[in-house]
């Protein structure tokens, strides 16, 4: 241990140079520790943290851009010129519609033959009834369709694709047909709902059919009870069965209560004189309890029905009839004038994805068998434009360059940790000297106070 002479009496330097070999081997092993210390944090760091840099590539194509996405898919960034691009530059639609509405069946010319000036003198389920009115709300079902899905085709090409990055193929793909689909399903709405609304608005303020299909008018002239003379209107009443009429399933099916339908087709039995119907039993035909019900079928129309209205009787449709030549070679016998037109009208319908579907199921997709959506991810990067790509490349840290590293701070470091090492070994000292000390002059205190008691 040094004495108190070995030190300086000013700055408690030590003077003996064996105690000052013995704080710089100190100071060095300790050095030496900081050092591996250090080295080992750097490791430690630079393996945590791994090197990046961005890369900007130009001259994109469609394919270096599938590649860089690919690879970078989380840092690729690619810039569009233009940031509003609209769908017609890039976005082609197909329509298929049902062949009905493509079809003479719903040209003028066609209505017009089919037309009956004495049509509410036949049976209301008669198919001459109501032939002319249900192919005129087919046709205007079927321009209308065609006008909304124009109208469609429309929003859709002046849509606009609002994007500040280049997307994917996948990624327009989702993008379009996601817009389209909302188009394409609020559409119908437009026809729908007012067609719901006007049937509603007919049944409950109880519109008389000017062919009387859901109310009869007449004036008794002759018949029952001494009511001659009096002003009648009289609900239709349908049978779900031409051919079984059960008095209390007609009942049921009265027009003032519901929009019945039947299956239409010709029948023989019509009122006395044919033009002027008065003959109360035939009125209110085959409710009451009178009327003679075993009437004979001349022959029924597939597909098509009668009910209270013309459009009750259109919407629950299903137009097998013209996709049957035979069928439509019969109708001739009950409309003549169909031989006095141009129309290719024996030709049947071909066939439809929506056969056997009433028109009421077909009207919410607005007569639309197949619409195609075709997507030009050339045209579309085209008004893009990306004139660069930028991407975030991440540097696996190799041995090179983490010695590289070190050598670099090497010098600094290596003061820094010989002035710490130093330090350090200098405070302990002397904070060892000063307990030293201190428990020296405990010593003499106890050894004088020894003496004095004695």
């Amino acid at each position: 241990m040094p004495d108190e002479e070995e030190y300086h009496e000013d700055n408690d330097e030590p003077t003996d140079p064996t105690i000052v070999i013995k704080h710089q081997r100190y100071a060095t092993r300790l050095y030496v520790l900081l050092l591996i210390i250090t080295i080992y944090i750097v490791f430690i760091l630079n393996l945590m943290n791994p090197q990046t840099r961005a890369i900007t590539l130009s001259n994109i194509t469609p394919s270096l851009y599938n590649q860089l996405r690919l690879k970078h898919p989380e840092t690729l960034s690619c810039p569009c010129t233009s940031t509003s691009i609209p769908y017609k530059t890039f976005v082609s639609n197909t329509i298929v519609y049902h062949p009905i509405c493509t079809s003479v069946f719903v040209s003028e010319e066609w209505i017009k033959a089919l037309y009956d000036p004495y049509a509410s003198s036949y049976l209301v389920m008669d198919f001459r009834t109501t032939a002319s009115s249900q192919f005129k709300f087919l046709a205007a079902f079927c321009s209308l369709s065609k006008t909304l899905i124009s109208q469609a085709l429309t929003d859709i090409d002046n849509s606009q694709l609002i994007t500040i990055q280049l997307l994917s193929e996948n990624e327009i793909q989702s993008e379009i047909s996601g817009n389209i689909e909302i188009i394409q399903s609020s559409t119908p709405s437009q026809l729908i709902r007012p067609l719901d609304f006007l049937h509603t608005t007919t049944q409950s303020i109880f519109l008389i059919s000017a062919l009387k299909t859901n109310f009869a008018v007449y004036i008794r002239l002759r018949g029952l009870y001494n009511n001659i003379g009096k002003f009648y209107v009289t609900p239709t009443y349908y049978s779900p069965d031409p051919n079984n009429f059960v008095e209390a399933t007609v009942q049921s099916s009265s027009c003032e209560l519901t929009s019945s339908v039947t299956p239409a087709g010709f029948f023989s039995l019509t009122p006395t004189d044919n033009i002027f119907p008065n003959d109360f039993i035939y009125e209110i035909w085959p409710y009451y309890s009178g009327a003679d019900k075993n009437l004979t079928i001349s022959s029924m129309i597939d597909g098509f029905f009668g009910g209270c209205t013309p459009l009750d009787a259109v919407l629950a449709s299903t137009f097998d009839c013209l996709y049957n030549q035979s069928c439509l070679e019969m109708l001739v016998d009950y409309f003549p004038q169909l031989n006095s037109t141009d129309l290719a009208w024996t030709d049947p319908l071909s066939v439809s994805s929506q056969k056997n579907q009433s028109l009421k199921n077909i009207l919410p997709k607005l007569f639309v068998e197949e619409w195609s959506t075709n997507i030009n991810y050339s045209k579309y990067f085209i008004q893009c434009a990306p004139v660069s790509c930028t991407y975030t490349e991440t540097d696996q840290i190799s041995l090179f360059y983490t010695i590289s590293l070190f050598l670099s701070i090497y010098g600094g470091l290596c003061i820094i940790l010989r002035s710490t090492a130093l330090f350090l070994i200098y405070v302990w000292m002397k904070l060892k000297r000063y307990s030293i000390n201190n428990n020296n002059n405990i010593n003499i205190g106890i050894y004088f106070e020894y003496n004095e008691k004695r």
